[in-house]
């Protein structure tokens, strides 16, 4: 979870910095990632109790 909050404050930061839309898409495709990663692994333990 801490991953997630970096990369999220890293894309923030990007955007608040006027970066270039590429290095904001690739910050967010990173975070999407991570979030994508996060739900997977709930997931698993969501049907591995039921």
């Amino acid at each position: 979870m801490k991953n997630i909050e970096k990369v999220r404050s890293r894309l923030n930061r990007a955007i608040s910095s006027g970066h270039s839309q590429r290095t904001i898409l690739d910050i967010s495709r990173q975070l999407d990632v991570l979030i994508v990663e996060k739900m997977r692994s709930q997931n698993k333990k969501y049907i591995n109790k039921g």
